[in-house]
């Protein structure tokens, strides 16, 4: 990123000027920080919280300008992104009704603990600035990356500088002995899944070093620091199958043989030198092993777990096309837990969507990657942008990641402002790929056009 895309200086340097296009990425990364909810688990919760509901109603009240606005000027084609966010939408409908059903619970208050959901519609207003010129795919691209490095900055900086213990069994931090008994902050990692993966893409397609140094920063933290056996490996097979999906032979062979003894080497120092470390990750994955092998037999906190599954499947046995909803703590103090003593559908993953929204749900959420595929695979000029490769494979993380979490309905912002951005490669795509304006539609033509120069 050169500076000089965003401030203007004089030979002499004399004076500084911000350029508008550093105050659009300023304004991209505060939206996608927010709709991305990145900063939720962190010591600035209480100005995140504020943050998202001023965001939410601003949201709200901006799909229902565009609806009337379309109305009035009797537009009535919608692109399919459109359609499908018009489905989510209505989507926390279900759930709500499922659980005045269940539950006796208010229709309202089902939808209400829905709320932080809608703030994936920041991921609308960003396409819609793309498609009508108004900020570039390099701006929002800046705009990811900035704040990807800024929070792995500012994870490291609380990480050293602010001990986690006074937070324990908070939202913010918690400890496992399987973990080494630690306390940890219990971050959000969709940045540093996007971190590591577009600084590994942008290593192997500009060859350069530096890159590759960049992203070792991020992989270190979720590896060494916040020990999520889940992220690790989602995180791990999005890199391999990167490597091995979108690199040529050649760069696999020499990629091999350069690491093959660097790899090694360091293997057998952890192994011989370092026993504590390496008991340490060898306990934490075998116990997952043993926990699926035989009840009982894992951690506590598997175990629990497998109590919340059966709970889980109970529910979707009973109501397996609605599901069960969402208990808003508004309606009973303590959510689900006044029901089933201890339960939480973010635990449980899968079984989560099934049991608080049902099959119905389920096929709604999760279609959002249905949709990502379908437009990746019909990308053919723009293959190699760096930034589309490390969007695709980031999304790769966070779908195998919501097999085991809630998070695509907790933090839908995250994989719905991915996905948009790939559809607007796709459209850019086809834009290309049918020699510009004779076939692009007037609608959003000058964004399309600016992108199409600039994307390849």
């Amino acid at each position: 990123m050169e500076l000089s895309t965003y401030i203007a200086a004089d030979r002499e340097g004399q004076y500084f000027k911000l350029k508008a296009s550093l105050l659009r990425v300023l304004g991209l990364i505060f939206l996608l920080a927010v709709t991305s909810r990145v900063f939720l688990a962190t010591l600035l919760y209480p100005v995140e919280f504020v943050l998202e509901i001023l965001l939410e109603v601003s949201l709200v009240l901006y799909v229902f300008y565009r609806i009337v606005t379309r109305v009035i000027e009797k537009n009535y084609r919608f692109l399919s992104i459109e359609v499908y966010l018009g489905i989510l939408f209505v989507f926390p409908i279900i759930p709500a009704i499922a659980a005045w059903l269940e539950f006796g619970q208010p229709v309202f208050y089902g939808v209400a603990t829905y709320r932080d959901f809608y703030l994936l519609f920041g991921a609308l207003v960003v396409f819609n600035l793309l498609r009508e010129g108004a900020v570039t795919i390099k701006e929002v691209e800046h705009a990811f990356v900035s704040l990807a490095v800024f929070y792995m900055l500012f994870s490291y900086f609380l990480t050293v500088f602010v001990d986690p213990a006074q937070f324990k069994d908070t939202a913010f931090s918690g400890s496992n002995p399987e973990k080494g008994g630690e306390v940890y902050y219990r971050l959000n990692l969709s940045m540093f899944f996007f971190g590591a993966v577009y600084f590994t893409v942008k290593s192997f397609y500009r060859k350069k070093l530096l890159y590759l140094i960049v992203a070792s920063v991020f992989i270190y933290y979720v590896v060494f620091i916040r020990l999520d056996r889940t992220s690790m490996a989602v995180l791990g097979l999005s890199l391999i199958l990167f490597f091995l999906t979108a690199t040529s032979a050649r760069t696999k062979i020499l990629t091999v043989l350069r690491a093959l003894i660097p790899l090694t080497v360091l293997s057998l120092v952890v192994v011989y030198f370092l026993p504590d470390v390496y008991s340490q990750y060898a306990t934490m994955f075998m116990d997952v092993i043993d926990t699926a092998g035989k009840a009982n037999t894992g951690s506590i906190e598997d175990n629990i777990r497998l109590m919340e599954v059966d709970i889980a499947i109970h529910g979707i046995l009973k109501n397996p096309i609605i599901g069960n909803g969402k208990v808003s703590q508004y309606f009973v103090a303590d959510g689900y837990n006044h029901f089933f003593g201890f339960f939480y559908t973010s635990d449980v993953g899968i079984f989560g969507y099934l049991f608080s929204s049902g099959i119905v749900g389920l096929v709604i959420i999760f279609s959002q990657f249905a949709f990502a595929i379908k437009c990746i695979w019909s990308i053919k000029r723009i293959k190699r942008n760096v930034f589309l490769v490390a969007l695709k494979f980031t999304l790769l993380a966070h779908a195998l990641d919501g097999l085991t979490t809630e998070y695509l309905t907790m933090y839908a912002g995250q994989t719905i402002t991915m996905i948009i951005i790939i559809y607007y490669f796709y459209l850019c795509d086809k834009a290309v790929d049918l020699k510009m304006g004779n076939t692009i539609t007037s609608h959003g033509h000058h964004g399309l056009k600016a992108i199409a120069t600039n994307v390849r």
